[in-house]
């Protein structure tokens, strides 16, 4: 059962917003995905053999961000009502139910799911590029509550930051791996999104690569991706403007704010996901770093690096160069906590030292 649900899984996430939904008299919108974490992580729960499914290097670390995250909504209940209490307590389950993807990954092994794998990594490649292709122009996505995007790969997760961050981690993860023929047409993909902390991301996991494996002519292909950009066809518009500077000082001024959150509550900051109406409005805080640090305050953070300091020391090196490309989005973008890449980033931390033979062989 854990098999077929794990699967299932693999198989819908490619699909991200296309597969989303709303139910009458619920006040948020239904993710297909959400429903099949939960599914998994009962499959997990039930196992006869859950013992030793829970057993693994992360779970400690685990389990102590969990405590201090639900301990921080708990403390600020009010402000947890405040904020709607049903969106806050489904950001929070997502964050107890998406680990079951690490859990089964273990469980089940690498070698059972490649070509599932592949199969979705192909999925959310050709759905991109066909969006581009055939609807560059998805500005009518702003009546929808999305930014508006004009000839930007976006993809099914409707935005061109958190495409690019998978493009950038997938493509880093085969160069790293030798998967070359992999890995070049996913740079290809990554240049059409114009995303700079996808771009930025993808240099300094370059550079890890360099600095690992002692390939210089990997820096040839940040000059391929460059030139990929500059032939990019560019009709008017900020988003395909590299120098475009309003998004810039949004983040800065989205940084702001989460600091000066979390100075007013430095220990179990302000509660997991109750920043809605906080300052009167509903704002984003461009940083997932910083973002810890306002929701669940220093001992929040501690326990989240401490998470994450744990999977990058216990996984291969092409996991670790993934990551490495995660954790520099996740200094522009909300990365690590939007759902896709929590899922992908959960799942590639499966691909321990016990799996290592299988993730070479992908």
């Amino acid at each position: 059962m854990i098999h077929l649900i794990l699967l299932l899984a693999i198989y819908i996430w490619p699909f991200g917003q296309l597969l989303a939904f709303t139910i009458p008299g619920i006040p948020f919108t239904v993710y297909l995905l959400d429903i099949v974490m939960i599914l998994l992580t009962f499959s997990l729960l039930v196992s006869s053999k859950r013992k030793a499914i829970f057993q693994t290097s992360l779970s400690k670390p685990l389990f102590i961000f969990w405590g201090v995250a639900a301990l921080s909504l708990l403390v600020n209940l009010r402000q947890g009502i405040a904020s709607g209490l049903p969106q806050t307590l489904l950001y929070l389950l997502r964050l107890f139910i998406y680990p079951s993807l690490y859990f089964a990954g273990n469980h089940v092994g690498f070698q059972k799911i490649k070509t599932p794998v592949i199969i979705s990594i192909i999925i959310i490649s050709l759905t991109g590029l066909l969006q581009y292709l055939f609807f560059p122009d998805m500005r009518f996505l702003k009546n929808l509550g999305f930014d508006d995007h004009y000839y930007r790969l976006i993809g099914s997760f409707y935005d061109p930051n958190f495409i690019g961050a998978v493009f950038c981690g997938l493509s880093l993860y085969f160069l790293s791996s030798k998967k070359y023929l992999f890995s070049l047409p996913l740079i290809g993909l990554l240049a059409f999104t114009f995303s700079r902390a996808s771009y930025l991301a993808f240099a300094i996991g370059l550079f890890y690569i360099l600095f690992t494996q002692k390939k210089v002519k990997m820096l040839l292909l940040i000059l391929l991706l460059g030139l990929i950009v500059y032939l990019i066809p560019k009709p008017f518009g900020e988003g395909v403007n590299l120098a475009r500077t309003f998004s810039i000082f949004s983040r800065l001024d989205s940084w702001r704010q989460g600091i000066t959150l979390f100075i007013q509550r430095p220990f179990l900051g302000w509660g997991y996901n109750t920043l809605r109406n906080v300052d009167g409005s509903r704002f984003q805080i461009d940083n997932s770093f910083i973002y810890i640090l306002a929701t669940t305050g220093l001992i929040g953070f501690l326990a989240f690096v401490n998470l994450m300091r744990k999977g990058f020391m216990y996984s291969t090196l092409a996991v670790k160069t993934l990551l490495i490309s995660l954790f520099v989005h996740a200094l522009f973008n909300n990365s690590l906590f939007y759902i896709w890449i929590m899922a992908l980033l959960w799942f590639v931390l499966s691909f321990d030292s016990e799996n290592s033979k299988a993730c070479k062989s992908i």
